[in-house]
């Protein structure tokens, strides 16, 4: 049966992307839906397509603060840096090695120092990433009173709510709420985000940040409609990152090829098997240029069940006997198993004489 490959905008998508954008100090940005975002949404009735990683599957690991680092002076390099921030810098490395409790004390030591000094700046900060922190570990409740209260700091020293710092912890709460499945306070959040994000956009803002943040709301936005079974809204909102991304990062990269397939499984769904042949023809072929994609084998394996279900059992061969292998190379289970499924699922189809 075709499955599902939720990934958001940063997969198994996002992960590295998101993490890239993240963690990485000299970055005024964040997160996944991408994503992100990395698990499997249960199965859906009838087909199973894989997307993505979708909402499902953010992978809580890679969300951290979005652009607070630059009010502790962390976006450029500093001759010697204070021992606060250096504490900070810590407990976010021991976030990446998922060592949450370490984290968390070395976190507490740095909100101590950061009220010691009075440094009101720091104490948000720590906030920030305290939210975060609660998020990874899917600690919904507490996340969500932290990042508002870190909202809250911000706008009372005058940072105007279409600042993206704000956004992005918006950005994050209706994902929170959409993980507690309030999908109307969730939607309600997407759109206060996309509102601000497109007004930008038409203004005539380019930097990375905006660009980065109003791709990955779309796409979270997308797998909210999609888990609704919105299949023409999710499409949109795919097709609005897809562009961004595209804009981003040019052609030749891995989240365009997820995105692709995304808009793939999209068409699939809508019943529309041209579309559905077209984008994950595109996925296959700008994949094939990242010999390093390990997700590439379940756009293969994709691809060979949509043949499948069209009775083309030459090219379900192909692509499957192409999904294992890649799978394979990649030491990738998921993919074995998956290839290896599909492989059976194509003996039974074909005609005994």
């Amino acid at each position: 049966m075709i499955r599902n490959i939720f990934r958001t905008f940063h997969s198994k998508l996002n992960q590295k992307h998101i993490s890239d954008i993240l963690f990485n100090p000299s970055r005024v940005s964040n997160v996944h839906i991408s994503k992100p975002f990395a698990q499997y949404v249960p199965r859906q009735p009838i087909v199973q397509f894989k997307t993505s990683n979708s909402q499902a599957g953010i992978d809580h690991r890679v969300l951290l603060s979005f652009g607070l680092l630059v009010m502790l002076g962390l976006e450029d390099p500093v001759e010697e840096e204070s021992e606060l921030v250096t504490t900070i810098k810590r407990a976010i490395l021991l976030m990446k090695k998922d060592e949450y409790e370490k984290a968390e004390k070395m976190l507490h030591f740095a909100l101590k120092m950061a009220q010691e000094l009075k440094n009101e700046d720091g104490i948000t900060y720590v906030y920030d990433v305290m939210a975060n922190l609660a998020l990874t570990q899917k600690q919904y409740d507490k996340a969500e009173k932290l990042f508002k209260s870190v909202m809250l700091r911000l706008l009372s020293n005058g940072v105007k709510e279409d600042d993206n710092k704000v956004l992005h912890m918006s950005l994050k709460l209706a994902k929170i709420s959409e993980e507690k499945t309030d999908y109307r306070k969730a939607q309600i959040g997407y759109e206060f985000c996309l509102s601000h994000l497109n007004k930008k956009l038409e203004g005539g803002a380019q930097d990375r940040d905006t660009l980065e943040l109003c791709a990955m709301t779309n796409d979270w936005f997308a797998r909210l409609y999609l888990k609704e079974g919105k299949y023409d809204e999710a499409f949109i909102h795919f097709k609005r990152a897809y562009k961004l991304c595209k804009q981003i990062h040019g052609e030749i990269h891995e989240h365009v090829v997820q995105l692709l397939n995304d808009m793939g499984t999209i068409s699939y769904h809508r019943g529309n098997n041209e579309k559905t042949i077209k984008y994950l023809e595109k996925a296959v072929r700008i994949g094939k240029h990242l010999p390093e994609m390990d997700e590439l084998a379940m756009i293969l394996i994709n691809f060979g069940h949509v043949y499948l279900k069209l009775k083309m059992l030459d090219k379900a061969r192909e692509y499957c006997e192409e999904g294992l292998k890649n799978a394979k190379r990649h030491k990738n289970e998921e993919g074995i198993r998956e290839g290896k499924e599909c492989l059976e699922e194509l003996g039974r189809a074909i005609p005994v004489n």
